[in-house]
């Protein structure tokens, strides 16, 4: 018997359509999000000094700005770093579908109500399945020659999410050291002693060896340069061995799980830097001398190639481009890398800061890949083009987002 559907039914008929379709595209295309908070801490507790308070309208300002990024952006599982206040991030996540949250350290209270030492989080509106804290290996560190009490500058958290059509996924957040010096001498340490005369009687023609031995105390802008230049120095040691001994760990996590591999966060370095080369070491780059001492020297350029494959990351940038614009107007990627936009400023210079790292799973060059990078996207409105009512109090960063199709 036919029915007869009137203009409301098929009304109702049209937004239930509609709907399912939404339901199916968000079961589809997963987005991934990282956003550095830039000191997110509810008042009245204050970050590293007395004075760095938000007043309860800034604190307000600062929570509104997430809650419509999310709200306009939808990430389905974000990474947070610089975390003063979990229980607020917490709340503002749950409101926008992001129900399960994760967080495995604690700021560190200076003195009363003042804290330094923020953390990392996460949101996801998929179940986290397991929560962990990643520890370097105690005899890779002795191995490396670094101190036994090395560790890393922020915990990294691990957090195992079940996402939907691809299974238990592990994702790493992370916030490597930063670029500041961060080293302050001892005074005694820049008091050098002069040159005696007895022991430089045979120096060239020139030398000036009539001073008298004496202590001489360097000028506060000499002082000043060599802490600087150690301090950076040391700051990029610390950030190149938190990066190779993570990418050790995710190595043993990968092979003993087999689950695929998201990496971001604030890696406060660019990827094209040295000191982040061991998390995109790439098996063309080993010397065969050395493939061969491993016992994988029988084995094909082919066959080589897919047992390395299998444990690289790669950027979602670089997986984005390589997907998607390769035959776009421009012709080639090279304009798409030359051109990326930056996730931080400092001062007029731009630099891209803020990453997110797949596993061959989300390649989709690889022949097993699960899904594919088809958007990615820098978030930089509030940097490039601020409105002080709007961005006043969000974020010195600019959040990245990748989404994710399954592959058919």
């Amino acid at each position: 018997m036919a029915h007869n559907i009137d203009v409301d039914e098929l009304d109702s008929i049209a937004v239930a359509v509609e709907h399912n379709d939404i339901a199916q595209m968000r079961v589809a295309n997963i987005k991934i999000a990282s956003i550095n908070l830039f000191n997110f801490i509810e008042p009245p507790l204050a970050y590293y000094d007395f004075e760095n308070i938000y007043s309860h309208g800034q604190w307000q300002k600062k929570c509104q700005w997430l809650s419509e990024f999310l709200a306009h952006r939808q990430p389905d599982i974000v990474g947070f770093q610089e975390v003063f206040s979990p229980e607020p991030l917490k709340r503002i996540a749950s409101e926008q579908g992001l129900v399960h949250f994760a967080v495995i350290d604690a700021p560190t209270l200076i003195s009363d109500y003042i804290y330094r030492s923020p953390v990392v989080a996460l949101a996801s509106r998929y179940p986290i399945v397991e929560i962990s804290s990643v520890e370097p290996d105690a005899r890779l560190v002795a191995a490396m020659g670094l101190s036994s009490e090395f560790t890393f500058s922020r915990k990294v958290l691990r957090a195992t999410v079940e996402v939907p059509h691809i299974g238990k996924c592990d994702f790493y957040v992370v916030h490597f050291k930063s670029k500041r010096a961060g080293l302050a001498l001892e005074p005694k340490l820049f008091e050098h002693q002069l040159l005696e005369p007895k022991r430089f009687e045979n120096q060239p023609l020139g030398f000036d060896n009539s001073a008298p031995a004496a202590s001489m105390k360097l000028h506060s802008e000499t002082q000043l340069l060599t802490e600087q230049a150690l301090g950076r120095w040391a700051s990029t040691m610390q950030r190149g061995a938190e990066a190779a001994l993570l990418f050790n760990c995710i190595l043993v996590r990968r092979q003993e799980s087999k689950y695929p591999v998201i990496v971001m966060g604030d890696f406060n370095d660019s990827l094209t830097m040295g000191a982040l080369d061991a998390l995109m070491i790439q098996g063309e780059s080993i010397h065969s001398n050395d493939i061969k001492a491993a016992g994988l020297g029988h084995l094909s350029d082919a066959a080589l190639a897919a047992v390395f494959a299998q444990y690289q990351l790669k950027d979602a940038y670089e997986l984005f481009i390589e997907a998607n614009l390769r035959d776009s107007l421009t012709g080639n990627t090279a304009y798409h890398r030359e051109h990326r936009a930056a996730t931080h400023y400092y001062g007029p210079k731009g630099s891209v800061l803020d990453y997110i790292l797949l596993s061959s799973e989300f390649d989709a060059s690889h022949g097993r890949s699960l899904a594919q990078v088809v958007d990615y996207q820098t978030c930089d409105r509030h940097l490039v083009r601020p409105e002080y009512e709007r961005d006043a109090y969000s974020t010195d960063h600019a959040p990245v987002i990748v989404e994710l199709a399954l592959r058919s």
